[in-house]
């Protein structure tokens, strides 16, 4: 994952320059990620068929979603030989292969599918390749990997059924209604369910009231795609959808979010039941974490991805700022934002010395310490496409 340890920091100004996102530090990235990683890499594979370190050549890829000839020849010859290479290394080389090449190995995909009975990881992200490119799954899904205990097989089924779908203005209405007098923060992150669109984030504070700015509810812009564009039960893919704790507001070290303050936020499974719950829960049960959504809405397989990508392994999605060049993605749908490796990604501009210019992580945080608590909860849902127009263009008269 990108993100990792969290402090503190307050507001836009900056006593100093955060020289990473200077132009020639993002320069001088660029050419480590394309010289130093997958030019070397990529070259030592294919002409002396040296080994390749999967790890740093699918991030480096990925990272800039590298679909260039190079890259597809050698993602070409490492599925043309997938069973010579650990089970690590072929899910590192997925990671390459969605974020850049998402409908050119349905064949290779087909074979792994067709052949992988011990990784259930490896079996549900070729199976998920295949429905994404329309091809029929269902007898593999009848016949193999049938243990319904296994977190990432019940994500992958629930995904398939016809109760998993995108949710209704009028589900989101009826979510806001019913966290109204929980004396709770709740944030909401509104997505398309095509992830290369930007969604919207509002908050709601503990009197049940949306924030509003002007007299208008304040929605910013966030990215909720991994740069690997992997399912959401998979390590570094998207964010899942369903109910994370918000635990703490920080900053990061890690240089790709910078000082902006971070949201710290737990899925189901990451932390002890009772922190997630703040109550004396020992245990995560699903019919417990169902509590956090109104009676209609908990017939919509959706929005249990959160607590089956947490049983499953998945940490430390949270909800950041960036240093990342957007010009990098200027070819991409979302140009503007940048993704990270799975958790939800908001636009900050720094100028050529590294000074923050505009900060919409910033927007978020301000909204959330309007009161003093750090703590709540943040709900990722995925709209129906019909209805995003009436969500922007409505949400202050809806409610």
């Amino acid at each position: 994952m990108i993100l990792i340890f969290l402090m503190s920091f307050t507001g836009f100004a900056q006593e100093q320059s955060f020289v990473f996102a200077s132009k020639k530090s993002r320069a001088d990235l660029l050419i480590k990620l394309k010289d130093s990683i997958i030019n070397h890499q990529a070259e030592a594979y294919l002409k002396f068929d040296k080994p390749v370190n999967w790890n740093s050549y699918a991030w480096a890829t990925s990272f800039l979603i590298d679909n260039s000839q190079q890259n597809f020849s050698v993602l070409k010859k490492a599925l043309s030989n997938y069973k010579q290479l650990s089970k690590y290394d072929l899910k590192k080389i997925f990671e390459s292969v969605f974020a850049c090449f998402p409908k050119d190995f349905v064949l290779e995909m087909t074979d792994i599918a067709e052949n992988e009975n011990e990784n259930a990881s490896i079996f549900a992200t070729s199976i998920h390749y295949l429905v994404q490119n329309k091809k029929e799954v269902k007898q593999l899904l009848n016949t193999k990997f049938t243990d319904y205990d296994n977190a990432v097989i019940q994500a992958l089924r629930n995904e398939l059924k016809p109760e998993y779908k995108s949710i209704s203005i009028s589900d989101l209405i009826e979510l806001i209604q019913y966290n109204s007098t929980k004396k709770t923060k709740f944030l909401y992150s509104v997505q398309h369910k095509n992830r290369d669109l930007p969604g919207k984030v509002f908050v709601q504070d503990e009197n049940g009231i949306l924030l509003k700015e002007n007299g208008k509810v304040v929605l910013v812009d966030q990215l909720a795609r991994s740069a690997t564009n992997l399912p959401m039960y998979i390590t570094n893919g998207n964010t899942p959808t369903g109910l994370f704790k918000i635990e703490s507001l920080a900053k990061s070290e890690n240089v790709f979010i910078g000082p902006t303050l971070s949201f710290v936020t737990f899925l189901p499974f990451e932390c002890e039941a009772s922190v997630f719950y703040n109550n004396e829960k020992k245990d995560f049960l699903l019919e417990d974490y169902m509590q956090f959504f109104p009676k209609k809405l908990q017939s919509n397989l959706s929005i249990q991805q959160t607590f089956w990508a947490g049983k499953a392994g998945r940490g430390e999605i949270h909800f950041h700022g960036t240093t990342i060049d957007q010009e990098i993605y200027k070819k991409q749908i979302f140009y503007g934002q940048t993704p990270s490796m799975g958790c939800l990604c908001t636009k900050e501009i720094w100028d050529k010395n590294g000074n923050l210019l505009q900060s919409d992580q910033q927007k978020i945080v301000n909204m959330w310490q309007k009161t003093k608590t750090e703590k709540g909860y943040a709900y990722v849902l995925e709209l129906n496409e019909s209805d995003w127009k009436m969500f922007e263009k409505n949400i202050n008269t809806l409610l």
